[in-house]
């Protein structure tokens, strides 16, 4: 060890737990004959080992360029010792914004505070890997990077050429949203190349609130809880996903606020509750529905709220239940213009499609109205009368036998609710996964709007948070050879024109706003995960099974699935994929029916390449595994939230282990390489999927004719804010040393920073949707309201015109079991799932949760080996006998990796079919955009049975 640093021996094979042993410092000595003798250990006694362990050379900034989206992000400071981060610890200096409320700190959980474990530990990918055995065997050959490169490259230039750019796919991942996430999609932009949109693909799209309002993109700052007197933890589980910001919720307990965790399960949320309701799994739209109904038929919702806010005062036709339109009223009108009927003036008047502002208007709710139309004389009345007739089958009664929840327990909730001064709805990203998750979702916020609970300091249905720099939209789509200023001024004046245009249509600048989103999916900038994986990837018989097991559907999946695509509500890649190249993500291993896609997807691949810091399932199936760097190795500024509103950074502390490259060098390398390769085969263009030329000089393009090159990062995230204008005007190097930036605007963020609809206020919480409460500034829906009726003649095929509660269908086959799971409390996805420290803390194993009756009645104990089992596959788990279970419900959080299973893998269990109604398109704002109004994955509530696994003899798990 003579001469050796702490780094070159890290570098030789010995993780963090083999570097605690050597905090203190020991000399070797040797004898005048140069014989080898033991050691002198230089240390005078205990105190000064630990003395010495405690010392640092310098700390660092940093935070985890991770997922974990509603508890992100959290500023840590990082401890550097001979070149190796050793340690780190919580920040806590965020500064406190007005002394009645709580600040955010600390900030951190135990995932974060294991980092510099996780860095250095087994997993990492030190060096450029190339597959020499067959896909998945682990067999790999030490390459250089220029030697990885060239060969993509040329393979890139190969299928450019001969199949086009369609036939390469990019998956931005989940864990790289930053500078290093605009590298990549820079470059894929640049190649034509189509991004899976992985929001809905993994379920964290929010598809109710979408279809409400227009918007998933709308949530309050956690502070705002401080505000509220009653918080419903409905659909997520905070205490286990929002570490960071759980102390809110308990917070306001003591300020007084009442807390109602709805959920199946007595979940840790449901612990530090004051009220736990334990639906029944899948039936959430049942007691929403039925909650809707006694508000409304005890008269105790907000009249003016709903009158102004939704489209609950607008006409409907009697004969057909659709809107009263002006195209039925006048020749040539719109179909987006309707009507309403003012008891004051006794008049059918047309809704304002400019504002909210009702004035002297009283429009009613009740009642039916004889209309003169061009077709003739018909009738019509108010979507709320026809909302309260159709509610009358969801009276507690009723709704109890469906949802498990006592009548009298229903109409507590629904009074609690209508009194309440300020309530929250924390419902997160988990109905999303459910098939029918988006009457689930409609269903949440038709109670909190009659309950007038939107808009105002306390009160919101939270949706998905977003909140960041919006130079991050300016750089996303800026290239030139020309520089950098040349480049920011043809992007301007594109987006302005582009903007103007919009809004001398009649569009508000939020819409606007969406229709810039849009305008890049019928692109085919981004393509919808399950729809590429149905044409492309040969699981349209795994989809196709929807019809068979799905009551309400009148026709066969393919036959929407056709419809959707030749009416331009969906969009398909034509071109089979040929390369897929992954960066900061584990594409195969999120997705549900994997063992599927490995059997089907992998063989079509000519080249699949992943760039990441650790080993996942979706590397060991790659050709190529390219080592990215730590997020303590890089600099970078941090996408954020809402809940937390500022903008932060990770930065550099040590230089990245191994030949390890940030993406952003990663990235712009390939570009490099790509050019180089084109130009020496003598090779100028290629034709884009447009059929236009494109120049295959896409460095020069990147880097603005070489002004910020791989070697510029810093110039790169000082131009980023630089370009944003709501971070205060900040500078990186302010930035890099302080950590953080609270935001001072939404900014121009297309399509979510805008969500937010409201000001941003340095002394307040962030308040989401008062641009439309106070300000009277319409929705971005269709009827420019929060709208409940969709009369989409897909909705009006499958009964889901209004808000209905479906029952789940028996997705898994003829089983007793639902299966149900959420986010795991140690692990941030897959990316801490192996990790030894946080695998101590629980079973160490995948495990499932079972209820003690049902365990009992199949002859399980806690600790048995058993087998998860349904008409797809059967995959072994670790049980866990657990009281807190419903009876009839299993729980296995998510994020275990493939090769953490003997045999199949977990997600083998789930077909994941394709409910229509999330095809539904070509309808104002029911029309595919970035991250919203796609088809997703379904796993809860799959059907499943559990047996105990038994041996060659007999024997159970447990005694084997």
């Amino acid at each position: 060890m003579t001469g050796m640093s702490r780094r070159e021996f890290l570098k030789g094979g010995i993780g963090a737990t083999g570097l605690s042993l050597l905090q203190f410092n020991s000399t070797w000595s040797f004898a005048a004959d140069r014989t080898r003798r033991a050691p002198v250990v230089d240390y005078p006694d205990f105190a000064a080992i630990y003395r010495k362990k405690w010392r640092w050379d310098k700390i660092s900034k940093g935070s985890h360029n991770v997922n974990c989206w509603y508890q992100r992000q959290c500023l840590w400071n990082v401890y550097v010792k001979d070149g190796i981060v050793w340690r780190e610890e919580q920040s806590a200096t965020y500064t406190p914004i007005d002394p009645g409320i709580p600040d955010n700190n600390p900030r951190g959980c135990q995932k974060g505070c294991s980092f510099s474990q996780r860095m250095y530990d087994g997993s990492r990918v030190r060096y450029p890997l190339k597959r020499v055995g067959e896909r998945g065997e682990g067999k790999w050959k030490r390459v250089s990077w220029d030697e990885a490169l060239e060969d993509i490259a040329d393979r890139m230039i190969d299928v450019m050429i001969k199949e086009g750019p369609a036939s390469m796919i990019y998956d931005a991942g989940t864990n790289a949203w930053g500078s290093q996430m605009l590298a990549g999609m820079r470059l894929a932009q640049l190649l034509d190349m189509p991004v899976l949109d992985i929001n809905s693909e993994i379920g964290d799209s929010r598809p109710g609130i979408s279809v409400v309002a227009g918007t998933e993109e709308m949530c309050n700052s956690a502070e705002d809880l401080m505000f509220s007197d009653l918080i419903f933890i409905w659909g997520g589980n905070p205490i286990y996903t929002q570490i960071p910001n759980a102390h809110y919720i308990t917070e306001a307990r003591y300020n007084g606020a009442k807390v109602i965790t709805i959920a199946p399960d007595f979940s840790a949320s449901a612990v530090h509750a004051d009220q736990w309701v334990p639906v029944k799994v899948g039936s959430d739209a049942a007691l929403g529905l039925s909650m809707a109904h006694v508000m409304i038929e005890e008269g105790i919702y907000k009249k003016r709220f709903v009158q102004e806010q939704t489209d609950l005062p607008l006409l409907q036709r009697v004969d057909n239940g659709r809107f009263l339109r002006e195209a039925d009223m006048e020749k040539g009108g719109s179909d987006e213009v309707f009507y309403l009927y003012d008891l004051r003036s006794r008049q059918i008047l047309a809704a304002s499609t400019q504002t909210l502002d009702l004035g002297e208007m009283d429009p009613a709710l009740e009642g039916e109205f004889v209309v003169q139309t061009l077709a003739g004389e018909i009738r019509a009345r108010p979507v709320f009368a026809g909302l309260r007739e159709h509610l009358r089958q969801y009276r507690p009664e009723f709704a109890s036998k469906i949802c498990g929840v006592d009548p009298e327990t229903i109409r507590g909730l629904a009074r609690d609710l209508a009194r309440a001064r300020a309530a929250s709805f924390l419902a997160q990203s988990n109905f999303g996964k459910f098939y029918h998750g988006l009457e689930m979702e409609r269903a949440q916020v038709l109670c909190c709007v009659l309950a007038g609970q939107i808009g105002h300091k306390g009160a919101g249905y939270q949706g998905f948070p977003v909140l960041c720099a919006d130079g991050f939209d300016v750089l996303a789509g800026m290239s030139g050879k020309d520089g950098v200023q040349q480049a920011i001024e043809a992007l301007q004046k594109k987006k302005g024109a582009a903007l103007e245009h919009f809004m001398k249509q009649g569009m508000t600048h939020e819409m606007a706003m969406y229709e810039l989103g849009r305008q890049a999916s019928r692109r085919g900038g981004s393509v919808p995960t399950m729809m590429w994986l149905y044409y492309q990837a040969g699981l349209d018989k795994l989809y196709g099974e929807t019809e068979r097991l799905d009551p309400y559907m009148k026709r066969s999946l393919s036959s929407y699935m056709e419809e959707a695509v030749a009416k331009g509500w969906q969009f398909k890649q034509d071109a089979p994929t040929k390369i897929l190249i992954n960066f900061a993500g584990n594409l195969l291993r999120r997705l549900r029916g994997f063992d599927q896609v490995q059997e089907r997807l992998l063989p079509q691949l000519d080249l699949m390449v992943t760039i990441d810091f650790r080993m996942s399932n979706t590397a060991m199936q790659s050709d190529y595994v390219l080592p990215g760097a730590g997020w303590y190795e890089y600099d970078e500024v941090l996408w954020s939230t809402p809940l937390m509103p500022y903008v932060q950074v990770t930065t550099a502390a040590v230089k990245p282990v191994g030949e390890s490259k940030d993406g952003f060098e990663a990235l712009y390398l390939l570009a490099k390489h790509l050019q180089k390769r084109a130009a020496e085969r003598g090779l100028t263009e290629f034709v884009d999927r447009s059929g236009k030329k494109r120049s295959f000089a896409v460095y020069d393009y990147i880097t603005f004719g070489g002004e910020i090159t791989e070697k510029d990062h810093d110039a790169y995230l000082e131009l980023l804010l630089k370009m944003s204008t709501n971070v205060g005007g900040v500078t990186w190097a302010e930035l890099k040393r302080k950590g953080y930036q609270r935001y001072t605007a939404l900014g121009e963020q297309r399509y979510v920073n805008v969500g937010n609809a409201t000001d941003v206020l340095p002394d307040k919480p962030i308040v989401a949707g008062t641009h439309h409460t106070e300000k009277k500034v319409p929705w971005p829906s269709l009827t420019r309201r929060l709208q409940f009726c969709i009369d989409h003649p897909l909705y009006a095929e499958l009964g889901e015109v209004l808000p209905v509660h479906k029952d789940a269908p028996g997705f898994g086959g003829k089983h007793p079991i639902q299966l149900t799971g959420g986010h795991t409390r140690w692990s941030i996805h897959a990316a801490w799932i192996d990790h030894e420290p946080l695998l101590r803390l629980q079973r160490g194993e995948p495990v499932v949760f079972l209820n003690a009756a049902d365990a009992e009645a199949r002859g399980i104990q806690d600790g048995d080996t058993v087998k998860i089992f349904n008409d797809l596959s059967a995959v072994e788990f670790r049980a866990c006998v657990a009281a807190a279970v419903r009876p009839g419900q299993a729980i296995v959080y998510h994020a275990w990796e493939a090769q953490q299973f003997k045999g199949k893998p977990y997600d083998s269990l789930f077909a994941s079919q394709i409910n229509p109604i999330h095809l539904a398109g070509g309808y104002g704002h029911l029309q595919v955009r970035p991250s919203a109004f796609s088809p997703g994955q379904h796993d809860r509530g799959t059907y499943v049975d559990v047996a105990r696994v038994t041996d060659a003899v007999g024997q159970g798990g447990r005694d084997a």
